[in-house]
């Protein structure tokens, strides 16, 4: 039997994160299900809300499903006290969902995509279209780079130490896949506030505000995902930032319920 590493958390931070944990994963599991039951329903009613449904789904389920790879082991260690041999696990998962998390970025894009696509005017289609394939050509280069990088065994994934130069590295396409979905979020909340003074069309399953806090619960998210994965190595507290950056995953996927 391994014996258990030194500095173990204490017991009532052990509990809270653990707790913390599985609530999350049960959420996200429940919004990624009740979007794809709204999707299998569209599929059959021929509505056209049916593909904005899916990949909002398939965001949702992405993330929960590679997340519960790392949590899943955290949540055990929590339980049974941390052990040497526990670092493959950790990092096997860290890897997983490092991917999906990537993955998760795309689905976001193509459910932005078909919430607001069918209802363009035949003057903004090709307009739209080509911004729409452009920020789409984008994502997909930055998430290959990433995922690629992300593989390299200079990560040192599994021995609970990591590469400092590489988690820098291969945050940079993530960081820029980041930048361009706000983008592409506030470009379509400064279409609707032209639409509100006259000067434009855009219509959308959703409020056209909310793009603007998606854009915002994006960036929030970063700003408390990067001082961790560069950091948090040396500075352990800095872990707790990652409690606002799931919260932030939780509100985007909320926003996208249409009102209908």
């Amino acid at each position: 039997m391994s014996k258990s590493v030194t500095g173990e958390k204490p017991l009532g931070l052990r509990i809270g994160e653990s707790v913390f944990c599985v609530g999350y994963l049960i959420t996200m599991m429940i919004l990624g299900f009740v979007f794809l039951t709204k999707a299998i329903k569209g599929f059959s009613n021929s509505d056209l809300r049916a593909d904005y449904y899916l990949y909002t789904s398939l965001a949702a389920l992405t993330l929960v499903l590679g997340d519960a790879f790392h949590l899943i082991p955290r949540i055990v260690q929590n339980v049974r006290g941390e052990r040497e041999k526990d670092a493959f696990a950790l990092g096997l998962g860290n890897l997983i969902s490092s991917i999906t998390m990537t993955i998760t970025y795309i689905f976001l894009f193509l459910a932005v995509h078909f919430a607001t696509y069918p209802f363009y005017s035949t003057e903004e289609t090709f307009m739209a279209e080509g911004f729409r394939q452009v920020i789409l050509i984008l994502l997909l280069v930055l998430a290959t780079v990433r995922v690629v990088l992300c593989i390299f065994p200079q990560n040192r994934w599994f021995d609970g130490v990591g590469d400092q130069r590489w988690a820098l590295l291969r945050n940079v396409p993530f960081t820029a896949m980041g930048i361009v979905t706000v983008v592409y979020l506030v470009r379509f909340y400064m279409s609707g506030v032209d639409m509100a003074n006259g000067e434009g069309l855009f219509f959308s399953f959703l409020p056209y505000s909310r793009f603007l806090m998606m854009a915002i619960l994006v960036v929030v998210s970063f700003l408390c995902y990067l001082p961790v994965v560069l950091a948090g190595k040396k500075k352990p507290k800095l872990g707790m930032l990652m409690i606002p950056k799931t919260i932030c995953y939780i509100w985007l996927i909320c926003l996208f319920f249409d009102l209908t």
